[in-house]
């Protein structure tokens, strides 16, 4: 697992909360740090637990789910539309279209030194590129597909490049040697992870999401400083996955005994 202090040997403990009471629908230990191969057993997981207690299968059909951007790849997107769950889990630059983060300094955008698409004038007749040297970009792939994004490519010639005095901001890599343009015109239907990025920019994506924070996380903190399981104590995938659902079921126990009704 990847930490601040390095990588280190553990475990994962992942916990899917209600926005109700804050009780764990479903929890479980992972051999993995990267949160985002868990979304997908997570929800399966919940599903499981739901039908245990009687609930329909598409229980989840419709319902709000919000997880950091962590878990924002394109299975975990795919698994929410097929589940028809109505999910917000935003991209790494979120924040950085947002007007409300616009103060914080690492939010603030970053001054440019390499030339974009921007800074290379389109020629609609000859459907080619000028870059800013002068010399012509010609394209050589009509279609392209990256990311479920469709591009065109243009590109330009050996020769020109290697007499440039731009190269430094037009190379990304030493060993290039000659400028790409990656042209996007579309997208396919399947790109899920670019209608995530609209939808969490939304007006009501932007009053949702921000919900994650004070839904999940008092849990943990519930659950690491309160009930002192700061580290896992056992050994091995099973073991660790019991101490971890034991503790989940004493934090939803301490919740049923706060909110339920006799």
């Amino acid at each position: 697992m990847l930490t601040s202090g390095g990588t280190i040997q553990g475990y994962n403990g992942q916990a899917l909360v209600d926005d109700k009471h804050q009780i764990i629908v479903c929890g479980e230990a992972f051999g993995s740090g990267q949160d985002a191969k868990h979304l997908e057993p997570m929800v399966d997981g919940a599903k499981a637990n739901m039908e245990k207690i009687g609930q329909s299968a598409d229980y989840f059909k419709g319902k709000s789910l919000t997880a950091d951007t962590n878990y924002h790849n394109q299975g975990n997107l795919k698994k929410c539309h097929d589940e028809q769950i109505d999910a917000y889990i935003p991209d790494l630059k979120f924040r950085n279209r947002d007007s409300r983060f616009a103060t914080r300094p690492r939010n603030k955008p970053k001054k440019r030194k390499k030339f974009i698409l921007d800074d290379f004038k389109y020629n609609k007749t000859a459907d080619c590129y000028i870059c800013p040297y002068g010399k012509i970009l010609r394209r050589n792939v009509k279609k392209l597909i990256r990311d479920r994004i469709i591009y065109r490519r243009y590109s330009a010639d050996e020769k020109d490049c290697s007499k440039c005095p731009f190269t430094r901001r037009c190379f990304y890599h030493k060993n290039t040697k000659r400028r790409w343009l990656y042209v996007p015109i579309g997208a396919k239907e399947t790109n899920f992870s670019k209608a995530m990025v609209k939808k969490v920019d939304s007006e009501k994506g932007r009053k949702i999401y921000p919900q994650r924070m004070a839904i999940v996380e008092p849990v943990f903190a519930n659950i690491r400083t309160h009930k002192h399981l700061d580290r896992f104590t056992l050994r091995s995938k099973i073991k660790v996955n019991i101490q971890w659902v034991l503790y989940c079921m004493v934090h939803n126990i301490e919740k049923i005994m706060k909110y339920a009704t006799i």
